[in-house]
């Protein structure tokens, strides 16, 4: 139903191809960035979830007393 109101359009066909071409960029982006980035920064950004002190030294609340 819809290839046929495509199939009319003049120049459509160059849509998936900038479609595919930002997708390989952005791709090829966020790889070197996470390839380059900070070995500290990715080891804190790790341990992150596992944490239960937060850097106030506060204990985020998870050793309250149940009443």
């Amino acid at each position: 139903m819809f290839s046929e109101y495509l199939e009319k359009i003049e120049g459509i066909g160059i849509y998936p191809a900038i479609a595919l071409l930002i997708f390989i960029v952005l791709f090829i982006f966020i790889i070197v960035r996470a390839l380059r980035m900070d070995k500290s920064y990715t080891a804190r950004m790790k341990r992150l979830p596992l944490d239960k002190i937060n850097n106030n030294g506060k204990n985020n609340g998870e050793d309250k007393k149940k009443s």
